[in-house]
């Protein structure tokens, strides 16, 4: 039997759409919730600055990422003060897209 690699774990159990879409929230997930822990806020006052429940942070934190859309992760960054760009290369640069989250252009 021949080893498969994957680009990530939901790879291995959904379409490729699916799993670029989930790979990618999980990744902005883990981002959000890591700068969460480094301000040493409480979920709460989180949730006032993103202007969410504090249901909805407890749910960020805890992975339950089948509940945000890539479009709500993106205006937490906004509400946290990071920047997002995405750099689309023309088809026959041969160049693989990428999203890049920019330092924080402010303090929240």
């Amino acid at each position: 039997m021949a080893v498969q690699f994957f680009d990530s774990p939901f790879h291995v159990t959904h379409d490729s759409e699916v799993a670029s879409k989930k790979a990618l929230k999980m990744e902005l997930s883990i981002f959000i919730t890591d700068y969460i822990k480094t301000l040493g806020l409480k979920q709460s006052e989180v949730a006032a600055r993103l202007n969410v429940t504090q249901s909805r942070v407890s749910e960020l934190t805890t992975g339950k990422i089948e509940k945000f859309t890539i479009d709500a992760m993106m205006d937490m960054l906004d509400k946290l003060g990071f920047r997002t760009t995405f750099t689309l290369p023309s088809n026959d640069a041969g160049a693989m897209p990428q999203i890049v989250v920019i330092s924080q252009v402010h303090t929240c």
